[in-house]
């Protein structure tokens, strides 16, 4: 029977040309791509998004292939004209993962889910894609929320470059590191309801301020949330890293990440080791430190074990990473009285640049900077290289030396130091024999740090002294109005005499409160989501109640109802908005709960006021429809979704 002639076996001209011959059990061209449309079109493989037309995956991958040549090139010209690069891959960046957006378009309210139209990032089916990896399209979701709504996200990592990198196949050198995606993913959660959030703990079975909060869950055979799975993942990822001395920048970055998870959980014992080791790894990586102010002995080592900066935009965020590292501990240990991991005496590193500078990878020469040891930097603006982030990290250096002068003022009193010592005891034989007596307020280090603390936001430019500008809230000029105020509150707190009338220290404890108060009253008269606050936000209204707290009781002692009412009105609004804000955030929840216990045994049970009820356990949130992605068939039915919110295991946690 004669063959019927096909056109692949038609040459130029119309003539037949010799038929191809094909060897034994192999398919011609027609049959292998009439298989690879079906195995399109069944969508085979855990990762392969089914889109509206079938393309083979040969040929996503051949123009994958071609996108990152094309990032590639454009790299290379990146050396002539970087801020044009970073535009580029800024507008490439937003193409492939906010375009348009609609991924995160309910998630202010909490409720947002992933994006469920196709895109570029999600359609490649990655083979050697890490097993302990949430799927393709949750891990975007998740880095998505992380950059829209963490304040620190844009600083910690250049967006640009990171969600390029994020593009890359799982293989490639240039991919983010697992313990990053890994952090992302545990801090995410907080933004997002596709993942089940962690159940409240029954304060009628642990304390409010529990250090160690695993001996209660194992107690109760509570399961880990999701956030708590990806932040152990993470640890082992960077330790396995950290013990082969690879990728050891990208270690700090994710521990940096993880103290977020932790602080947000109120996880006391894990943030305190996390930030301290963060701040240790600092050190041998050479980044509390900046050429020309290094040490002038000879040693063995370098300065710094890891490669340097191969670009502006690397070596800003080198930068980003140090002070947002040294900002996290300084601001969070400033609730306990243990020594900090690292002296300010051994910092020597610039400030940072501006946030719009760090965007646009902008080389700022270190003659038009500011350093850590510039003198009067605190007080000294300029306005080139000032603004919210900047004032942020100069408000955690400010909160740090409040700490030392509290943490050391006695040992240096013993020791005579003319700074820690009262001109009318300085002749006085018995001064050196013990601080117990000495008023620190006498000293000139006193008036000194006293005078910085009061002096230093009226020292801001005119442009940053509004958080809410705009009708936006502004978060790091935010912290870096609060930071000043509770450093008051920190320095003057332990020499409040309530009960003497005319007590310096009691009126500037009382004015910094309400300073605090001040700036929770413009924030909620916008329409900004409490629950998107820095996790210190929460710290600050917690000192600020217990202020409020104080001067309630000595009004009642008293006899001063018009002062009481006063002061009940704020305190109830102060521990509104913890209420508020520990819907989504534990760390706000636990220390609603502390204020409550405060009020209880200061002022009892007040009028007209409810507490909430804090020895049942609470209901957990209901989240989200999010079929595609529940706990139980990405790690399995051990940590089902129904299982973490309470629906299979109540009698776990009642």
């Amino acid at each position: 029977m004669p063959k019927v002639v096909s056109a692949s076996m038609t040459g130029v001209n119309g003539d037949l040309g010799p038929a191809p011959i094909l060897k034994r059990n192999q398919a011609c061209h027609q049959c292998r791509r009439r298989k690879l449309n079906r195995i399109c079109d069944l969508g085979i493989g855990r990762n392969v998004m089914r889109a509206d037309h079938a393309v083979p995956v040969y040929e996503r991958l051949e123009n994958r292939i071609s996108e990152l040549e094309e990032l590639l090139r454009q790299k290379e010209e990146s050396q002539r004209n970087p801020s044009t690069f970073s535009d580029q891959l800024w507008s490439l960046s937003l193409c492939c993962w906010y375009s348009p957006l609609n991924g995160i378009s309910g998630i202010r309210s909490g409720v947002g889910e992933p994006s469920t139209e196709p895109n570029r990032a999600t359609q490649v089916l990655w083979p050697n894609w890490p097993h302990n990896l949430p799927p393709v399209e949750l891990l975007q979701h998740l880095v998505e929320v992380f950059f829209a709504f963490h304040p620190h996200a844009g600083k910690l990592f250049h967006p640009p470059t990171f969600l390029t990198k994020l593009s890359l196949p799982p293989g490639h050198i240039d991919f983010p590191h697992i313990g990053i995606l890994h952090a992302i993913c545990a801090v995410g959660s907080f933004y997002t309801a596709a993942v089940a959030p962690p159940p409240l703990p029954n304060f009628a079975e642990t304390p409010a301020d529990d250090l160690f909060q695993n001996a209660y869950k194992r107690r109760k055979a509570l399961p880990d949330s999701f956030g708590e799975i990806h932040a152990k993942f993470a640890v082992t990822a960077i330790e396995e890293s950290t013990s082969l001395g690879e990728r050891l920048f990208e270690c700090q970055q994710a521990l940096t990440v993880l103290t977020m998870f932790y602080h947000g959980h109120a996880k006391w014992a894990d943030m305190f080791l996390t930030t301290g080791k963060a701040m240790r790894y600092l050190i041998p990586l050479g980044l509390n430190m900046c050429p020309p102010f290094h040490s002038i002995s000879k040693s063995l080592r370098a300065p710094s074990i890891i490669p340097p900066a191969r670009s502006v935009v690397e070596d800003e965020t080198r930068r980003n990473t140090f002070w947002l590292a040294y900002a996290t501990e300084r601001l969070y240990s400033s609730g306990n009285g243990w020594a900090m991991s690292l002296d300010d005496q051994d910092i020597s590193q610039l400030l940072p640049v501006r946030a719009d500078q760090f965007q646009q990878g902008a080389l700022i020469h270190p003659h038009d900077r500011q350093w850590a040891h510039s003198p009067n930097m605190l007080l000294n603006h300029p306005p080139e290289q000032t603004d919210s982030w900047v004032l942020y990290i100069k408000s955690a250096i400010l909160m740090s030396r409040v700490k030392t002068f509290n943490l050391r003022f006695r040992a240096l009193n013993y020791a005579g130091d003319p700074n820690m010592v009262s001109p009318i005891t300085v002749h006085n034989a018995e001064h050196s024999s013990s601080a117990q007596y000495i008023d620190p307020r006498e000293t000139y280090g006193f008036k000194q740090i006293d005078f910085v603390v009061q002096s230093f936001v009226p020292s801001f430019p005119r442009g940053l002294r509004d958080v809410t500008r705009d009708g936006n809230v502004d978060i790091h000029l935010l912290l870096a109005i609060l930071s000043p105020n509770i450093a008051q509150i920190l320095l003057h707190d332990p020499h409040v005499d309530i009960k003497r009338k005319g007590c310096i220290s009691a009126a500037r404890i009382l004015e910094a409160a309400r300073a605090v108060l001040d700036q929770l009253y413009n924030i909620w008269a916008t329409s900004f989501d409490l629950t998107l606050l820095d996790n210190f936000c929460c710290f600050a209204f917690f000192m600020c109640g217990r202020v409020l707290t104080r001067f309630l009781q000595e009004a009642r002692t008293i006899g001063d109802h018009t002062q009481a009412i006063t002061y009940r009105s704020e305190l109830e609004y102060i521990r509104i908005a913890l209420a508020k804000i520990g819907l989504r955030l534990p760390l706000a929840y636990r220390y609603a709960k502390m204020l409550d216990d405060i009020v209880l045994q200061s002022v009892g049970i007040m009028d007209s006021i409810v507490l909430p009820n804090f020895q049942k356990a609470p209901t957990p949130p209901k989240v989200a429809e999010f079929p595609s992605f529940t706990m139980e068939n990405i790690y399995g039915t051990e940590n089902s979704l129904e299982l973490l919110l309470g629906l299979g295991g109540t009698e776990a946690i009642m």
